[in-house]
């Protein structure tokens, strides 16, 4: 069901007139459905529109209290799958601002009511698999990402466009996860899928084709495959700049990928350039705590302790550490470098 340009700007200014207040908005939201002669789940998913919007625009805050409403309203209206889909999409929101306790347990909720109701689709259950896997994966809980992904794949039904692109995005994830794992010989064979997959699906200069390049060049780098990977990030910067812009999140995890190819061929002037590029937009998308940043922290780190600033170095490790204690398991491998890379520094190196 899609939802009228009309509508939308009808519940977009309810939203603004409110504010993020909380208070009466759903029955003034339900009113303007009445006046446009749409129901509840046409409201519902309006604000799930809305709440996209502004999650893509990095209006967080926004995003999250859209997504709250969608799922308030469709509680009303008994609609299992949209609050599914709402759920998902919060539990997804509280991931990507690294609150990922919150997002654990709005995940599992909506994973549970989507097994309970028959009538919840395999691509709304595919979605909270989904992201369950990349929430565990960045949790360092690798078993039961893997888990997660296997299972989603599992509910693909058909070859439409929207199940080859759920498959390329499964596929990439998993990629990444053998990544994660330090384990990059068995990410390459989803990699190059995802990217094959998604090339079907949407042709070779679509920015997703881009994104599952960029992904697979950092493992290629691990592996030595260098001119490789430089091609792909070559091809891959040049469609993320276009279409999102310089100053963009994805941009800057395009360049922490250059910054470690840079590394590699022992340019380490250019890789400590990307890098503080990278880490700068990172900051600028995810704030100045959010555990993505600690990879680049790391390699920043690494890099000041090669140039002989080991105060520096400490400065940036003892940050990552921060972190990460906040936010990953214990055992997490990142941990384990960044702690390793404070103590090799001596006394006083310790968070």
């Amino acid at each position: 069901m899609s939802v009228s340009e009309g509508l939308l700007g009808a519940v977009a200014e309810v939203v603004d007139e409110h504010g993020l207040s909380g208070t009466g908005e759903l029955t003034g939201l339900l009113a303007v459905g009445a006046e446009a002669g749409e129901g509840a789940e046409a409201v519902a998913l309006a604000l799930l529109t809305l709440g996209i919007r502004a999650r893509d625009e990095r209006d967080y805050a926004r995003a999250g209290w859209l997504f709250e409403l969608a799922s308030e309203a469709t509680v009303g209206m008994g609609d299992v799958q949209l609050w599914v889909r709402a759920r998902a999409l919060l539990g997804g929101l509280y991931r990507a601002q690294g609150r990922y306790d919150e997002a654990e347990e709005v995940l599992r909720a909506a994973l549970a009511a989507a097994e309970d109701a028959s009538a919840v689709p395999g691509s709304v259950r595919i979605d909270v698999c989904n992201e369950l896997g990349i929430l565990f994966k960045y949790t360092g809980k690798f078993d039961e990402a893997k888990s997660f992904y296997e299972r989603a794949l599992t509910l693909l039904e058909g070859n439409s466009v929207s199940d080859q692109r759920a498959a390329a995005s499964l596929h990439h994830n998993l990629s990444g996860l053998a990544h994660s794992r330090g384990d990059f010989a068995a990410a390459v064979e989803p990699g190059r899928r995802a990217i094959a997959t998604r090339e079907r699906a949407l042709g070779p200069d679509h920015v997703e084709v881009a994104l599952d390049k960029a992904a697979l060049a950092p493992v290629l780098i691990e592996l030595g495959e260098l001119d490789e990977a430089e091609t792909l990030l070559t091809e891959a910067l040049a469609v993320i700049e276009e279409t999102y812009g310089p100053e963009h999140y994805e941009t800057g995890v395009a360049l922490g990928n250059l910054a470690a190819l840079a590394y590699r061929r022992e340019d380490y002037v250019r890789a400590e350039e990307l890098f503080g590029r990278c880490l700068r937009l990172k900051e600028q998308a995810l704030g100045p705590g959010h555990p993505e940043l600690a990879v680049t922290l790391n390699n920043l780190a690494v890099l000041a302790g090669r140039n002989g600033d080991p105060d520096r170095a400490r400065s940036l490790w003892q940050r990552a550490v921060t972190i990460l204690v906040a936010s990953v398991e214990s055992g997490h491998p990142l941990l384990g470098t960044v702690q390793r890379g404070l103590e090799s520094l001596g006394p006083g190196a310790t968070a």
